[in-house]
Formats: structure tokens, C-alpha cells, sequence
């Protein structure tokens, strides 16, 4: 057994160990570091060491909170959905879509409005934006929606591409697309349209001066009757001349009114071949024969002939004050009991309607002394209660075939 200086190799080391332990026994609990408290472990040969591990239902991951947000899918018919007025930001309504042929057709025209940058700044792009504004002032197909067929009118006529755009924009401001009339930007915009298409700025035109001045002057005729006047006529005339289907639908009413019926006729039938109206008109003045514009009869009920006398005082303010309100009453009184004369006044005074449908005050006061008995109403009511038609809008004619062809299909 090697040795050394110190002893036996093995002893020395056992040794130290020994002495090392014995001195950590005899410090205090308190004074061992705590690593050593930790690791101490007591082994004895009865009590083999060994690590139990834990049972198996304590390893688990325990769920969530309920609280804790879930994701869950969304059920098919609860998609988000994005609400926004018709064709001004590229969506389509569900009425609108309910026809694939008319929705193809709008998405087509959107697509083609919207195509450039800035809408409105290519002659297509102009275009499509242009009859779009046709559809929506119209409702042929859609809802109408005059604000969105301003919206449109501006696109088309931002750029100039499309000089019919001007005419949507004097007309909407005619009619108050979107707030009361402006007579000085319809003026405006008659001026932008008359360099391409003079003959609809004539009528357009007249329009605006109807609107300022909706009085007809009624001057004597020939036959002791009344010849009733159309304000302007001058610029009526020429865009009749012109070829302006709507001028010459109104000059044919004004000739009808005054028991001109060769010349109305002659009207009817240049505006025919592009008015449904005019055709209508036309057939219908046919209809009527040369019997119907005689002057009827005076009614021989003595209660019709007591109401007419009110609605005539009312009307004139003779010995009362005048009162249109009781006037139209009475007029329908004795319209009810058989009256021509009064159906026939009743069918002037609602000729000429005020921008917002009501009864023109000034129109009224022109009618107190016109003989109904020798005149035949104009638009709307005759003899035989049948209808005179206008179109629908000045506009109307430029709207393609197909679009018209929708108008009976959308209710308005």
C-alpha cells in the first residue's frame, strides 16, 4: 500500500470528509446555508431513495375562465354587411338585383362610369354616367332616387365629355333633385347645353319662364270665347320647329285648349314617332270626332246650374270675397251633377299645377272670366274624362329603349 507524508491516501481523504461533516452537524439549523438544508437527505439501507412521481389526474391543463372571449364561426346568413345608397359607392340593392338582366346592366354602367380615376373624365366613363342619372331620375328599373341621378348628372358633365349631362343638371334644378328649385343654376346649366343641343335648351328654357311666370294670359278670341296664351311661346316655337318632341306635345295641349283641333293634330303627329305620348294624344283627339269639341250643351239640372253660379262667385269675388278653396268646392259640386262647364274648369285650373302639385293662385285668378262653355280643356281632364298626356320628364326620350321598357316594372 503506497503512503505518504500524510498517510495513507485514501484515509487522508476519507478523513477531511469526516471532519467536514462533523462540523456542519454541530453548527445550528439556522446557520447552514439553506442549499445544504435543502439537498440533505437521510439514506439508510432499509430505506432505498427514490422518486414517486405524481399521480397522472394531476397533470392536466385546466380550462380556461368562462369569461375568457371564444372564437366561434359565424352563422352563414349573419355575414357582415355594408348599407350604402344605390350605385353612389358601387353596391346594389337586393330590389335592384332581383332582375339579373337589369342587374347586369347597372353593374356594367357602374363598372364603366367608375373606371377611370376621375369619374367622368373619359367620353364612356361620361356616358355610363350619364344614363345612369337617367335611370335613377326615372326609376326605370330602380327606386327612383333623384338625389343619386344629381349625383350622376355631375359626374357625366364634371369633365364636358357629355354635353346631354347640362340638361339632367337644368332639370333637377328645375325640380329640386335635391333641395328647392334654383332657377340661376338652371339657367346656368340651359347656357352649357345650347351650344350642343339647341332645340331641348329652347324648350328647357320655356320651361324655366313657365316656372317664373305660370300665368297664361287669356285674351278675346273670334268667337266670343277665350283664347288662352302660353308664356314664352316664342322659344315653344322654335324648339317645336326644331324637332323638340316635348315643345311640340305642348303646343299641340295649347292648340286642343283653344279648339284648334287640325293644328293640334298636326303637333301630335311630329312629336309621334318618338313619343308614346304624342301617340296616345293624337289617338285620342281622333276619338273624340268633330262632335266632341262642339260646345256642349248648357246643363239643364237647376241644382248643377245653382253650384256653377257659387263656384263662379267664389272664383270672382262677386259680392264676396274671392275664395278659391270654396270655388273648387262648388265647381266639383256641380261637376258631380252634371256640369260640363264646370269639369271643364276644373280641368284647366289643375293644368297648370304649382312646382309642388298645389293649385296655382295667379293661374286661378286667370280662369275667373274664361267662357268653359266654348272651350275645351287642356291637359288632363276632356268632355269624355279621358287623359292628354306629357311624358314624364324632358328627359325622358333620351332614355335608352331598354330603360324605358323597365319603367312599369319597379314600383315608384
Amino acid at each position: 500500500m503506497k503512503t505518504s507524508r500524510s498517510g495513507p491516501v485514501w484515509f487522508s481523504g476519507v478523513a477531511g470528509a469526516l471532519t467536514l461533516l462533523a462540523t456542519l452537524v454541530a453548527l445550528p439549523a439556522t446557520a447552514r446555508p439553506r442549499a445544504q438544508q435543502v439537498a440533505q437527505l437521510e439514506v439508510t439501507p432499509e430505506q432505498p431513495l427514490f422518486i414517486e412521481s405524481r399521480p397522472a389526474a394531476a397533470a392536466r391543463i385546466e380550462p380556461a375562465p368562462a369569461t375568457t372571449p371564444r372564437i366561434e364561426p359565424r352563422p352563414a346568413d349573419d355575414a357582415p354587411r355594408i348599407v350604402a345608397p344605390p350605385l353612389v359607392t358601387g353596391a346594389l340593392t337586393a330590389r335592384e338585383a332581383r332582375h339579373p338582366a337589369i342587374d347586369r346592366e347597372l353593374q356594367r354602367l357602374l363598372r364603366q362610369a367608375e373606371a377611370p380615376r376621375n369619374p367622368g373624365s373619359t367620353l364612356s366613363s361620361a356616358q355610363a354616367a350619364w344614363q345612369l342619372g337617367l335611370i335613377y331620375l326615372h326609376g326605370a328599373g330602380v327606386r327612383r332616387d333623384a338625389a343619386s341621378a344629381q349625383h350622376w348628372f355631375e359626374r357625366a358633365a364634371r369633365f364636358g365629355r357629355e354635353p346631354w349631362a347640362q340638361a339632367g343638371l337644368a332639370w333637377c334644378y328645375l325640380d329640386g333633385c335635391t333641395g328647392p328649385p334654383n332657377a340661376a343654376a338652371a339657367a346656368r346649366a340651359i347656357a352649357q347645353l345650347r351650344p350642343a343641343h339647341p332645340a331641348r335648351a329652347d324648350f328647357l328654357a320655356w320651361v324655366l319662364a313657365s316656372r317664373q311666370a305660370p300665368l297664361q294670359v287669356a285674351r278675346p278670341g273670334r268667337m266670343q270665347d277665350q283664347v288662352l296664351e302660353l308664356p314664352a311661346r316664342p322659344l315653344l316655337e322654335r324648339a317645336a320647329a326644331a324637332g323638340d318632341v316635348h315643345a311640340n306635345i305642348e303646343l299641340g295641349m295649347n292648340a286642343v285648349a283653344n279648339d284648334r283641333v287640325a293644328q293640334a293634330e298636326a303637333y301630335f303627329r311630329r312629336a309621334g314617332p318618338y313619343s308614346a305620348a304624342a301617340v296616345n294624344d293624337l289617338r285620342e283627339l281622333r276619338a273624340r270626332g268633330a262632335s266632341a269639341m262642339q260646345p256642349a250643351a248648357p246643363p239643364t239640372n237647376a241644382s248643377a246650374n245653382e253650384a256653377l253660379a257659387a263656384a263662379r262667385k267664389y272664383h270672382r269675388g262677386d259680392g264676396v270675397p274671392a275664395n278659391f278653396v270654396e270655388a273648387i268646392r262648388f265647381y266639383g259640386l256641380a261637376d258631380s251633377r252634371g256640369s260640363v262647364e264646370a269639369r271643364r274648369m276644373l280641368g284647366l285650373i289643375y293644368s297648370r299645377p304649382t312646382p309642388t302639385g298645389g293649385v296655382d293662385a295667379g293661374w286661378m285668378q286667370q280662369l275667373a272670366y274664361v267662357d268653359t262653355a266654348t272651350v275645351v280643356p287642356t291637359v288632363g281632364v276632356t268632355a269624355s274624362n279621358h287623359m292628354l298626356l306629357r311624358e314624364p320628364t324632358p328627359l325622358y326620350d333620351l332614355l335608352p329603349a331598354f330603360w324605358r321598357q323597365q319603367m312599369t316594372q319597379v314600383d315608384r
